[in-house]
């Protein structure tokens, strides 16, 4: 078996999301890095592009067998094979160290089930950290999604050409970020690139709007019709606005509309209650496990 490595660039993004997709259909054990969180990882105004050619691609006969990646900048790193492929993972693992650690060393989130990796690990001097990720799964089948709204609000879904700076504005609030609301070029810049991601469906990102025209509230939802699930990623609501059943409301209208194209399960990196009032239960927990540098 010839195996032949390569360096990212822009080029392969799209083999990337089909090896995503593609693993992440192997029992959801990579459900954590599913396509849709390297898509906004990618798009992301706080992804380091200077960095990205260092992504490692294993390929066999042209087919994408093995990854490595960093996670918006080095320090912290994901990596995965192939089912068939697990011979790679010990060479990954090694290049993800000397390519991805940065002063601190180098975090991995592993599946607490996954004992082959974790074996990987422990055999590469990780230790485990206090670390977690927490992913909860909801099957839409099962669970009622209907809500209410206050009187005043409207849900609707962003308008990707116009909504820049109002989309911007409610995050910079909603997250509780100090001082006024930076309205530069540069910043703007970076909120366009995450409104330009390749596969982002507006009408899968929902918004309240107040009677002013402000948003308030704001769900974003990702999906791929070769998937069977919806990935949420942001969830949030301005201080004003919480306790009102907002939340909730955006979050349930996205979860409709991902259905109607053909989702029945959706997927939260979270241990919120919020989620769990909602329907989602357990579906897996991660632990990071550290590499000193």
């Amino acid at each position: 078996m010839k195996i032949e490595f390569r360096n990212f660039d822009d080029s392969y993004y799209e083999q990337v999301c089909d090896f995503l997709i593609e693993i992440s259909a192997d029992n959801r054990r990579h459900i954590n890095w599913n396509w849709a969180r390297w898509e906004w990882m990618f798009f992301h105004p706080e992804f380091n592009r200077e960095l990205m050619d260092k992504i490692g691609l294993w390929y066999c006969k042209d087919e994408l067998v093995g990854i490595a990646t960093y996670d918006h900048y080095f320090g912290e790193a994901f990596f995965a094979t192939k089912q068939g492929f697990g011979e790679l993972n010990k060479d990954i693992v090694e290049y993800a160290i000397a390519t991805f650690s940065n002063e601190n060393g180098l975090g991995i989130a592993v599946n607490d089930r996954d004992t082959e990796t974790l074996d990987l690990l422990h055999n590469n001097h990780f230790v485990k950290n206090d670390l977690t990720e927490n992913i909860l799964e909801l099957t839409m089948n099962n669970v009622s999604l209907d809500y209410t709204i206050p009187e005043g609000i409207a849900l609707k879904n962003i308008d990707i050409q116009n909504d820049v700076y109002r989309l911007h504005h409610m995050l910079w609030r909603a997250f509780e970020n100090e001082g006024p609301v930076p309205v530069d070029e540069t910043t703007l810049s970076k909120q366009k690139e995450m409104l330009s991601a390749a596969h982002l469906n507006s009408f899968l990102h929902v918004v309240a709007e107040n009677e002013d025209g402000e948003y308030v509230a704001y769900c974003g939802l990702w999906y791929s019709s070769k998937t069977d699930y919806v990935y949420i990623e942001p969830v949030c609501t301005i201080p004003d606005y919480r306790n009102k059943g907002l939340g909730k409301a955006v979050v349930l209208e996205a979860l409709k509309r991902g259905r109607s194209l053909g989702a029945n399960k959706a997927y939260v990196i979270s241990d919120n209650h919020f989620y769990t009032s909602l329907g989602f239960q357990q579906h897996s927990h991660y632990t990071f496990y550290w590499h000193k540098s």
